[in-house]
């Protein structure tokens, strides 16, 4: 009756009803001031998931990192990259995984790779008001995707990943033109790249 009633709690703790546990942010910062911890998510959540996004401009680097309770069907895992005809670029990682802290290692960076794909798309940076003129930019790598991005007052456009275009909408990470970060709701539209 002990063993029976010990595997009736066993089976309760572990059912696919429990809560994920994940590892998220307090704040998002770089990867040398992370700090995190172990968070229960809400129950519509049943995995957790990590991104890590490394922009570069004008020869200065920043790295964030964003770590948070997910949906696995909303999940889209793999490398990340998008490039501005000004020279900015974001390369990134995202993973989701369906167990308790699973999300505590930061995944590696994968290798930007800079050869034109055929692809091209229109690009610009500003600050609103500042008109956007739109200027062409060749895609590189697997960047089949031109993307238009609003957070704020920043209005940004250029060739991206498809993954790039899902994980944007839902981290709600922007690194801006100066290398800062932006933590806030965004508005992503991606369409098929022109090619030739």
């Amino acid at each position: 009756m002990k063993a029976l009633l010990s595997t009736c709690l066993l089976f309760g703790l572990f059912s696919p009803g429990s809560p994920i546990q994940c590892e998220v942010d307090h704040s998002i910062r770089t990867l040398s001031k992370r700090s995190t911890y172990l968070k229960t998510c809400d129950p519509e959540f049943d995995a957790c998931r990590v991104l890590v996004i490394e922009a570069t401009w004008s020869g200065k680097t920043v790295r964030t990192v964003k770590k948070s309770c997910t949906k696995s069907e909303s999940c889209v895992p793999g490398p990340v990259f998008m490039h501005l005809d000004n020279g900015l670029r974001e390369t990134g990682y995202s993973t989701c995984c369906p167990t308790d802290g699973c999300n505590s290692e930061v995944p590696a960076l994968p290798t930007w790779n800079e050869t034109q794909n055929g692809f091209w798309c229109p690009s610009c940076s500003v600050k609103y008001p500042e008109p956007c003129k739109r200027e062409i930019i060749r895609c590189q790598g697997s960047a089949n995707k031109c993307f238009f991005r609003v957070i704020g007052p920043i209005i940004h456009m250029g060739c991206a990943t498809e993954s790039f275009c899902n994980n944007s909408v839902q981290t709600g990470i922007t690194i801006t033109d100066s290398l800062g970060v932006l933590l806030s709701s965004q508005h992503v539209e991606c369409v098929p790249a022109h090619r030739g």
